[in-house]
Formats: structure tokens, C-alpha cells, sequence
């Protein structure tokens, strides 16, 4: 199996490459970043804010704004209580484990932003959590008041954070800005950057794209969901490779094809079926068997909402001699049974040849929406057949 996808996490973190993912052009296409969720764990959240005080430990990404404490990830709605309001959120959604770089502004105050959706299921920003903050003085320097641990804050010394915090993770030195980094994962961290002529903080960024414990409890609905429903199976093969139409075990499909498609045509899904898979998320390494026959395939959730693994769709197929010997017919007549000649002759030269010691491998397609053929001293011995596409049709 040639691909892995996301996750995007992934925190697949959606997408601008910061991170966790563009360009901006418009408000609903601002960059949005995959988070990886190998690199997070996860803590609790603060829904309520607290004024005057926070934590000398530096590593509780703690807050205060204005002499209100916040301590991240916060849902947004905690610092829409204290009169922040997100002027450029439109009516974006974001993707489980994706962020975006919003503004918040209070009167004539702004910050900037990471709105992460740590949720299972897609959700409008609004819904979604800060989970980063940058406070920086403007032209007019009307920015907030800001503080983290220890008392560290706009206009402290270089001495005064080493004080504080001792030696960085990283430390840049640039022509007018240096930057101390202080962090604790990959998505959280603390930059402090000061002018180089003052020696003093310019900016605080801080952020913590840690999901909370409490969101990975949600139930997910049992009912079959609507892009479930809507599949149909195609009655014939057709004449286009990349249709992604197929004859396998002696039935159609059209990848991405639902598991449950699947099991009505003999096959026995062998993984556990009701795994949570988050909303526009993947998962690779599924089992499904039909007789003695085992298909390890990828699966995707098309769904806005987590659902079960199996409401999910398959979206890897494969003939192979010693794997999943299950019979594989592909628009005009090629199957495991045809000459790579044959394979040629029916869709001209492939977009790509790659060698390995003992394998040929002949592709057709890019990426997540691929047939590959395996050769062996010129017979075939693997097919693959690989469509994820971002969005059902």
C-alpha cells in the first residue's frame, strides 16, 4: 500500500504549511493547518476565565489579557465573555485537528489567533478552540496588556526571561529581532522575541494545540450516515481507468466504496467495527475478509461527523500473489491475468516506471488517486488501486 494520509492528524492538522496543511485570498481561504497526532497529548480544558492571577509554571500555558486569565486550549466563547470578537471567521468550518491564524479584536484592541477544532466532528470556528495568542504592540500601541509566568511581559529584558525561564529550547538571533523559544511539545511552545537594539520583548506568542480529554468521550450516532446512503454501485466497469469503477471478488464498485457495500456483497469486516473515526479523517491497516481471503486496506470518513468504522468508506483495493488473491477486473478487460504489454496497449504509457531489485512498478495517476501495477520478470503480481479524494463527488 502506497499511501498514508493525514493525519492529515492529522493535529492532518488543514492547509497552510506552518503545521500543522496555502494561501490567503479570501476570509473563507485562509491557511489551514493538520495537526499530527502523534506529537500531542492530551489535557484539560478551561471553559471559564479568572482574573488576576496565573502559574509560575510556565508549562501550564497560562494567560492574562487585560488582567484576565486564560489558560490554553480555551473554547472561544471564553474570550467572547471578556468582549473579544472574531471580526474574519465568515462561516468557515474547520476539519478534526485542523487550526487556523484568526484576529480577535476588543475595541481598538487585536490579537492574533490559533483556532483549533479539537473536536471528533467538523465545526464552525466559532465552535472551535484558541489555542494560540499573539500580542504584539501596533503602530499606536493600543494591544492588550498581556503576562505569562513569573511576571514576563512586553518591554521585559533579555536577563529578565533567562531569569525566569533559564535557557530556551532555541534561541534565533536576527538582525533587529531575537527570539527565545521555551517548549514542551511540538504544538506547545512559548516565542519571545525582543528588538535587538532595546534588548527588551517585543512580541509573546504562546500555544498549546493540545486536545481535551472531554472531547474524545462524545458518543457517535448509530444511524447509517447520508453519504453512506447515497452511494450507488455502479452496474458496469466502464472504459475510464481513473472512473475508479472496478469488478472485485465479482461485484462493482466505484472507489470510495462504503464498508458496509462491502459486507453486503460476503465480505466480514475483521477490525473493530466500532472504532470512532473522526470526521474527514483516515485510517490505515483495516481488515476485511471474504472466505479465506484478507484485504488490508485504507478507509476514510466522509462524514462531517465521527463515526464508526464502519459507516466509513474503502478506498484502497488490491490483487495480490501473496495477499489478498481476490480477483480484480479494470476497465477494458485488464485484470491480474493480463501482460504489461496488455496494460500499455489499453492505457498508453504509464506516468511513471520506478525499479526495485526484484519489482517493476508501472503507475498511472499521482497520489491518492493511482493504479499501480507490479511486475516480476515481466508478469504481473500485484495491482493496487488507490482513490482518496478530499470530498465525495
Amino acid at each position: 500500500m502506497k499511501k498514508l494520509k493525514k493525519i492529515p492528524l492529522m493535529l492532518l492538522l488543514i492547509v497552510m504549511i506552518s503545521s500543522l496543511g496555502g494561501c490567503s485570498k479570501t476570509v473563507s481561504e485562509k491557511p489551514k493547518e493538520q495537526i499530527k497526532k502523534e506529537d500531542i497529548k492530551e489535557t484539560e480544558v478551561t471553559t471559564k476565565p479568572t482574573s488576576g492571577s496565573i502559574s509560575d509554571d510556565l508549562y501550564r500555558y497560562e494567560i492574562l489579557l487585560n488582567g484576565v486569565a486564560y489558560s490554553l486550549p480555551t473554547s472561544f466563547s471564553t474570550f467572547e465573555k471578556n468582549g473579544w470578537v472574531g471580526k474574519d471567521f465568515g462561516s468557515d468550518k474547520l476539519d478534526p485537528n485542523q487550526y487556523t491564524i484568526r484576529t480577535l479584536q476588543n475595541g481598538e484592541q487585536t490579537i492574533i489567533v490559533k483556532m483549533a477544532n479539537l473536536d471528533i466532528n467538523v465545526s464552525p470556528i466559532p465552535k472551535c478552540y484558541v489555542a494560540g495568542v499573539t500580542v504584539e504592540p501596533d503602530s499606536k500601541n493600543q494591544g492588550p496588556t498581556v503576562s505569562i509566568a513569573k511576571g514576563i511581559t512586553i518591554a521585559s529584558t533579555y536577563d529578565e526571561v533567562i531569569a525566569a525561564y533559564g535557557k530556551p529550547s532555541n534561541e534565533y538571533k536576527g538582525g533587529t529581532i531575537n527570539k527565545l523559544t521555551y517548549k514542551s511539545g511540538s504544538y506547545s511552545s512559548y516565542d519571545i522575541s525582543l528588538d535587538t537594539k532595546t534588548n527588551k520583548v517585543y512580541s509573546i506568542e504562546v500555544q498549546n494545540i493540545i486536545p481535551p480529554t472531554k472531547t474524545q468521550t462524545k458518543p457517535v450516532s448509530t444511524e447509517l450516515p447520508t453519504v453512506v446512503k447515497n452511494y450507488k454501485a455502479p452496474s458496469s466497469i466502464g472504459k475510464d481507468l481513473f472512473s475508479f469503477q472496478v469488478k472485485y471478488g465479482g461485484n462493482y464498485y466505484k472507489l470510495p466504496a462504503p464498508i458496509t457495500e462491502f459486507e453486503k456483497n460476503g465480505w466480514v469486516l475483521q477490525s473493530n467495527p466500532d472504532e470512532v473515526i473522526p470526521a474527514k479523517s483516515g485510517v490505515v491497516g483495516v481488515e476485511l475478509r471474504k472466505s479465506n481471503q484478507v484485504l488490508r486496506t485504507q478507509i476514510e470518513n466522509y462524514s462531517d461527523k465521527a463515526e464508526p468504522l464502519k459507516h466509513s468508506f474503502v478506498t484502497y483495493i488490491e490483487y495480490y500473489n501473496n495477499g489478498a488473491q481476490i480477483p480484480l477486473e479494470l476497465p477494458k478487460g485488464i485484470s491480474e491475468k493480463s501482460s504489461i504489454d496488455e496494460v500499455i496497449a489499453a492505457y498508453g504509457q504509464p506516468t511513471k516506471i520506478d525499479e526495485s531489485a526484484s519489482f517493476k512498478y508501472y503507475i498511472y495517476g499521482k497520489v491518492f488517486s493511482e493504479v499501480v501495477f507490479v511486475t516480476n520478470k515481466g508478469k504481473i503480481e500485484k495491482i493496487e488501486v488507490n482513490y482518496s479524494p478530499k470530498n465525495l463527488d
